[in-house]
């Protein structure tokens, strides 16, 4: 396999080139809508009202009696049996429906996560091949019922850009940038034959495209911590450890110094905003969290006392619950992840008796075909936490999180909830997810409506 091909491929992509060559109409919103990006289906109406739905308190997990909610503008404006409507009012009939916070995945790669490696070493797929599954992807996942998520790692700005000016659909994002990775880290993204810019002078292609930042010492750390607050990142992405899709370092390998990882806190905390850390093991954890590191991603090798620790500092831990393998991943990444793997079902109940602030997310790349299931890898986590558990992970817990970020959040606003003055990022689930969260896995099938900054983008 090339990388070079792979990160030239990528490398290429103009979302606006993509968006403006599309056959494409424009509703009075503004927002653009492509064959395959469709966009709010109609001009949206000042004010929108729920009648008759059950509102889903993710606070306290239960279901409240039938009422009404008015949404006006891009916000609740009230809830209670009753509420006017005008001919300026889209009413939507609930009979007695789940009326939910639009779910929130804490760790995707919106980019990377659209094509599979091959796709991306294929010469017969030309830029734009790789620009519309970018756009394609965004909108299937806020179809899905995800209205925000936190990218972890891309040349994300261009298509985060696109959805929030209406000329793309997708959910909010949160994003990070460029992963900042050392030399040989998990971020290490360079072929055989590219040489460190330290010797040559020269960017090597991944850096070239915005995809990481390979850096050492507390200065070169300090300059892409900044480099990307610069773009617009709500929060920074470091590689603390090995992981399971890089070529050069192993699981166990522990990345960055100290007094590295502390220039990125030292710079997110110029910026009031956090640092998080892809890590798996005890002593990456353990050094990520002395520096003041505030979120930890994955950890499925920690033991008792690291656990213990976060819970102690206050240290978020956003877990997913990885497959052994999927259909495009190599036997080289699949054997990596069998560790990892094994550790689902050892880090996600200590964590939780510990009292660990819990995130959680998917984390997918390279692997579309994992994307249409997206929901139901929140579903493997029954085994240890309940129904309302579950629903306040994938909502207020998640929306927690995405608040770390403070005045660097692009969004400002109360999220995961339905509750008055919240953003009206809502879902309407046929049934009641509380008694049987597997609708959470079809949103086809379950989600009649689907709103997202008060614009409804399905009903149904």
């Amino acid at each position: 396999m090339s990388r070079r091909n792979l990160l030239v491929a990528v490398g290429a992509v103009s979302i606006a080139a993509v968006l403006s060559a599309s056959a494409c109409s424009s509703g009075d919103n503004g927002a653009v809508a492509t064959t395959q990006a469709k966009g709010p289906a109609a001009p949206r109406k000042p004010d929108c009202l729920f009648r008759n739905v059950r509102v889903l308190d993710v606070r306290q997990g239960r279901l409240g009696d039938p009422t009404d909610v008015l949404v006006r503008g891009n916000t609740i404006a009230a809830i209670g049996a009753g509420q006017p409507g005008t001919d300026q009012t889209e009413v939507i009939e609930g009979r007695g429906r789940t009326l939910m916070p639009g779910l929130i995945d804490n760790h995707v790669h919106l980019v990377f996560g659209s094509a599979t490696m091959a796709d991306l070493n294929d010469p017969g797929k030309d830029p734009q091949f790789y620009a519309q599954a970018a756009l394609s992807s965004a909108d299937a996942m806020l179809m899905r019922g995800f209205t925000s998520v936190r990218d972890m790692g891309g040349p994300i700005f261009p298509l985060k850009a696109a959805i929030d000016a209406g000329k793309a659909t997708g959910p909010r994002v949160w994003p990070s940038g460029a992963m900042i990775s050392q030399t040989a880290g998990h971020g290490d993204f360079r072929t055989l034959e590219e040489k460190s810019r330290r010797f040559t002078g020269k960017q090597s292609r991944a850096e070239e495209i915005g995809a990481t930042f390979i850096v050492d010492g507390r200065d070169e750390v300090l300059t892409a911590a900044r480099e990307n607050l610069r773009m617009g990142a709500s929060q920074l992405k470091l590689t603390a450890g090995g992981g399971t899709s890089s070529a050069y370092d192993p699981i166990d390998v522990t990345q960055f110094t100290l007094d590295e990882l502390r220039a990125a806190v030292d710079a997110a905390g110029d910026w009031n905003t956090y640092v998080a850390v892809h890590a798996y093991t005890p002593k990456a954890v353990r050094r990520s969290v002395e520096a003041g590191v505030l979120c930890i991603e994955h950890g499925q090798l920690l033991d008792e006392p690291t656990i213990d620790l976060l819970a102690e500092r206050g240290v978020w831990l956003s877990g997913q619950y990885l497959r052994p393998n999927s259909e495009s991943m190599s036997a080289e990444r699949r054997a990596k992840r069998a560790g990892i793997v094994a550790g689902n079902s050892i880090v996600w109940p200590m964590a939780k008796k510990a009292g660990v602030k819990l995130a959680w997310g998917t984390d997918f790349l390279f692997e579309p075909e994992s994307n249409a299931e997206q929901n139901k890898f929140l579903l493997p986590l029954t085994e240890w936490f309940s129904s309302a558990e579950l629903l306040r992970l994938a909502t207020l817990d998640n929306a927690e999180l995405l608040a770390l970020s403070g005045p660097r959040s692009p969004y400002q606003g109360t999220l995961g909830v339905v509750e008055p003055n919240a953003l009206a990022d809502l879902i309407l689930v046929n049934g009641d997810p509380l008694t049987d969260i597997t609708l959470i896995g079809d949103p086809t099938k379950n989600f009649d409506v689907i709103m997202k900054d008060g614009v409804l983008y399905k009903n149904v």
